[in-house]
């Protein structure tokens, strides 16, 4: 076994947050809000100010607790978009050290748990979303906790959490089977798994205490969701459904193009060519292995994987949007395994004296960190599509700026960034105005055209043609204000 002391996990911990915190701290800033961040935001601010502490007034598509954590931060930064991604980067941290945890909980390998981190820590998937305010991020690290309350003995906090994790966003109930798995285990194993000194109940009191905690949440979330729908909302679970276009299993003509386009995405999970084959080519080992052996161990490695494939073929054959954060959850799982594939790989050499553990194992550690390099910077440069990162939209601060300035009355016309004027415009005199075709515009406009100033926006991949045309039509042009970023 590979001898590291306490304080030397320690000390590999703060330096994996350290790195974790400058990697996403540079990239919180690099681009305006995407626009379900600025929607979440002017949630947020709803609840916050008061004016919609329920949010009974606004179509809500997700659970609770995004909306009021967002609202704290923002009464502790105030309106601003580090206050809207303050809540995923903080879980994006916690989601390093989680994984680690987990790592270390099911395998006791350090170097299986140090892997995990560095792939957490790195992978642009995790790096670009922990930098924004989407549900995904915090919705995956309340999961793991759970799981690791799971694997350490703590049943009820491993329901309490895997429910708060689906308050987060519905997906959440994912980690369920896993959570439920790990206490299985843990009370199956008792102290050779779980936290040393911890008196496990055994399995069935395990179970029961965690449904009681999962259950727990679901009921307040269903306490919440109805006030809502007694002040006349829409139930958020049914608003989610109705958003999604219903959700169906795939026709057949789809299944070459849903599998590509998730394909597509799945490139940028690690960005590494030679870890994406170590990881499928290992996990294949391990699942052979796994269905040869009787031990736990393999047990886990094949409960690993299997959730993988699981998760991957539902949003394959269900019509969930291809959309590249569904893959986050993905990422710590994968971590683990790749962890466990070089820990397996490693094993003969890391036994037996410990400085030749220590260089093996650092040796791998750094072929790990230098392949992940690689993807990290290309995200931090901005030149990975995936996460909130999207250059389109640099610009709108600006524009803001110029808004928050106009007189009482004034009239903004929007189309497409409705949003973000939700959010950024915030309390702001002004009055938005939904145009839906050029054509409805230009009769507005003549209407009520000489009653004040009346401002319209293009985002930098609209034209204006169309608008002119019609305005011309009616009288009236449209004169120049500000041209700004991506704007």
């Amino acid at each position: 076994m590979w001898n590291v002391r306490r304080n030397g996990r320690l000390v590999w911990g703060l330096v994996f947050y350290l790195l974790a915190w400058g990697l996403r701290a540079a990239a919180v800033g690099a681009h305006r809000l995407h626009p379900d961040e600025a929607l979440y935001g002017y949630w947020g601010l709803l609840v916050l100010s008061g004016r919609d502490p329920w949010l009974a007034t606004v179509p809500v598509y997700k659970p609770p607790v995004l909306p009021y954590l967002t609202a704290g931060s923002l009464a502790l930064l105030g309106r601003s978009e580090l206050a809207v991604r303050l809540p995923g980067l903080a879980a994006g941290l916690a989601t390093v050290g989680l994984t680690g945890r987990l790592a270390w909980r099911m395998y006791r390998d350090p170097l299986a748990s140090l892997v995990a981190g560095v792939v957490v820590v790195l992978s642009p998937f995790t790096l670009l979303f922990s930098a924004t305010g989407f549900t995904d991020p915090l919705m995956v690290a309340l999961g793991l906790a759970g799981c690791v309350a799971a694997a350490e003995g703590r049943p009820g906090w491993a329901g309490l959490l895997t429910g708060l994790s689906f308050a987060a966003k519905q997906t959440g109930v994912m980690w369920l089977p896993m959570a439920g798995f790990l206490v299985v285990a843990s009370g199956v194993l008792g102290s050779r798994f779980a936290v040393r000194g911890r008196r496990n109940g055994g399995v069935s009191t395990g179970l029961v205490r965690g449904g009681v905690g999962f259950l727990a949440v679901l009921g307040l979330v269903w306490g919440w969701d109805q006030v809502r729908v007694l002040q006349g909302a829409d139930s958020f679970w049914q608003a989610g459904v109705v958003g999604y276009g219903g959700l169906r299993m795939i026709w057949s003509v789809e299944w070459g193009d849903r599998a590509r386009a998730w394909l597509d995405w799945l490139r940028y999970l690690l960005g590494a060519p030679l870890l994406d084959g170590l990881v499928v080519g290992g996990a294949a080992v391990l699942v052979v292995r796994g269905v040869r052996h009787r031990d736990w161990p393999a047990l886990f490695d094949l409960v690993l994987i299997g959730s993988c494939l699981g998760y991957l073929l539902i949003h394959w054959l269900w019509a969930f949007p291809v959309w590249d954060r569904y893959l986050l959850p993905l990422v710590p799982l994968v971590g683990v395994i790749l962890g466990r594939v070089v820990g397996e790989a490693a094993g003969g050499a890391t036994t037996g004296v410990a400085p030749t553990g220590w260089w093996v194992g650092l040796v791998v550690l750094s072929v790990v960190a230098v392949c992940l390099a690689g993807p990290a910077g290309s995200a931090i440069a901005g030149r990975v599509p995936v996460g909130a990162g999207m250059a389109a939209y640099d610009g709108v601060e600006q524009v803001m700026g110029l808004m928050r300035g106009l007189p009482e009355g004034a009239v903004l016309y929007h189309h497409w960034l409705g949003w973000e004027y939700a959010f950024y415009l915030f309390g702001e005199p002004l009055y938005l105005a939904y145009w839906p075709t050029p054509t409805w515009l230009a009769r507005d406009v003549r209407a009520f055209g000489e009653t004040g100033t009346r401002y319209v926006v293009f985002p930098a991949w609209e034209s204006s043609v169309r608008v002119e045309a019609a305005l011309a039509e009616v009288g009236y042009r449209l004169e120049p204000v500000l041209e700004a970023g991506g704007e």
